[in-house]
Formats: C-alpha cells, sequence, structure tokens
C-alpha cells in the first residue's frame, strides 16, 4: 500500500483555509481538512501519495510562500483519510434558511422539506462547507431548473446535482473523471432519493452524453473552465444557462472574457469569502 505524504500549517483564518484548499486543488492531493483550534485560528491539513510528491513539491512551497504560510510536513501510513475527516470535521450546512446540507447520521431536517439534502460526504470532492458551493446552490434555484436538462460537470459528492432535481429537473447528466467521486455521487443521490433523475458518469466534460443541455453546472477551478469552455459552449443550448464557479473574485475578468470568446454573455456575478459565481447565458 502506498504511503502519504502530509502537509499540515496553522493559519489565521477559515478564509485564508479556503482559499488554500482551492489553490493547492490543482496539485494530486486527495484531501484536505479544516479544524479550528483554540485562538480562533485552522489547521488546514492536505494529503498526497508520496510517489507524487517529488514533482510538485517546489511548486506547492512556492504557493504557500506567497501567502506567507510556512507548513509542517510529514510522511504516514495508508488510512482511510474520507473516514477520518467525516467523523472529525463533516457537520451540517445550512445554505439557505430552507436548505440544508448534512450526512445521513444526522437528524432529519423536515422544516427544510424537499432541500434537506442528504450526502455521502467526501473531503475531497465537496460537503457544501465551500461558499462557491453554496452559491452553486443559491443560484440553482434562482435561475430555475424545472423541466430542464442539466449537465453537472466535476460533480463530485453530488451536491449540486441533487439540488437541480429537487427544484425539478427533468434529468441531470452528473459527470467527474474520478471514480471515486463517481461512486460518492452514487451513494449520494441514493441518500437523496433522486435516482431516477440524476445519471452519474465517469468521465470528462467529452464523454457527456451527445446532445444539448439547457443548463450546465462547473464548479471546479479556474484553469479546468478556461480549457473546457468551447466544449461547455457547444453542449449547452441556444438560450441555456451556465453557472460556474471554483476561482477567485481577482480571476472574474478572465473566466468572463474566455465565456464572450465561446458565444456565453455574463449576465451576474455573486462572490463571498473572496470567491465568486458567474452566471452566464448561451447567446
Amino acid at each position: 500500500m502506498q504511503r502519504y505524504i502530509e502537509l499540515s500549517a496553522e493559519l489565521r483564518d477559515a478564509e485564508l483555509a479556503d482559499i488554500l484548499t482551492a489553490e493547492l486543488s490543482d496539485y494530486p492531493f486527495e484531501g484536505f481538512m479544516q479544524q479550528d483550534d483554540a485562538e480562533g485560528g485552522v489547521r488546514l491539513t492536505a494529503c498526497m501519495p508520496l510517489g507524487m510528491w517529488d514533482e510538485c513539491r517546489s511548486e506547492v512551497a512556492q504557493l504557500l510562500a506567497r501567502y506567507g504560510v510556512a507548513a509542517a510536513e510529514r510522511t504516514v501510513e495508508p488510512e482511510n483519510w474520507n473516514s477520518r475527516w467525516e467523523k472529525e470535521s463533516f457537520e451540517p450546512v445550512a445554505v439557505d434558511g430552507d436548505m440544508i446540507i448534512r450526512g445521513e447520521r444526522h437528524a432529519p431536517h423536515p422544516e427544510c422539506g424537499i432541500f434537506d439534502i442528504v450526502v455521502a460526504p467526501a473531503m475531497s470532492f465537496g460537503s457544501g462547507h465551500h461558499a462557491t458551493t453554496r452559491m452553486m446552490c443559491r443560484a440553482i434555484r434562482s435561475v430555475g431548473t424545472a423541466g430542464r436538462t442539466v449537465l453537472d460537470v466535476g460533480c463530485g459528492t453530488g451536491i449540486l446535482s441533487i439540488v437541480a432535481a429537487r427544484a425539478g429537473a427533468a434529468r441531470v447528466d452528473a459527470i467527474d473523471i474520478d471514480p471515486a467521486a463517481v461512486e460518492s455521487c452514487r451513494r449520494s443521490i441514493a441518500l437523496s432519493r433522486v435516482e431516477e433523475m440524476v445519471v452519474p458518469i465517469e468521465g470528462t466534460v467529452a464523454d457527456a452524453p451527445a446532445g444539448r443541455y439547457d443548463m450546465l453546472l462547473a464548479n471546479i477551478n479556474r484553469n479546468i473552465i478556461i480549457s473546457d469552455m468551447t466544449r461547455y459552449s457547444a453542449l449547452l443550448a441556444p438560450g441555456g444557462d451556465m453557472l460556474l464557479s471554483g476561482f477567485l473574485d481577482s480571476d472574474l475578468a478572465m473566466v468572463e472574457e474566455c465565456c464572450r470568446r465561446s458565444g456565453i454573455e455574463p449576465a451576474s456575478a455573486a462572490h463571498e469569502d473572496q470567491f465568486c459565481m458567474l452566471h452566464c447565458k448561451k447567446r
């Protein structure tokens, strides 16, 4: 069994922890864990297979140095990272007063009605704790999915797919390149009882079923969004809606310009904790 490198850093607050998690997600880390400390700070832990560490050690060190962060490094034996994270860190997330994202072990929230969302949480693939997920959930309901076909690119745990289905989507294709993410999505849609409306698919956006969608969701990161924008545009029906997140406020202009070059017109943006969510329309 392969061993892991574990990086850990003491940070001043959760906002910096979220930003670093987003930045570090460009590297082959398999999981992140945030834990509050008694002084109001946050301890951020990230793990990566030992065999991949030498290839990106220097770049990761430079990234952390830009934020003035020093990280401790140690080699650890294999363990079930997700079980540890779920036990120590995962708590229900209130997206709005009538939407909550929780695990199966948490008590039901009947006051949220159809938006009492139950997932099989996975620390690498989305749990609702990140600002980008919350903004995307709100936008899905605001833009509306009733009777529409939806493509969720990089679906991870499946939260956005479930919200779209609960909001009335006719069908949601949930695609992710990581087989573990697809399995997490499959478990989540079963827990939330939307199996008839959500179809998990393993692959890249190039493997999405032929045809056009009324809505496309992509909560990934800036680089992937920009590199795949032409494919996103080809998959979106004229007049369709595209919701994008996973990038910082400072990247908004770059993403908007990429959208325009592909026939996608930016319509509005939301901001939270230095992250951005962009709503666009296909011309």
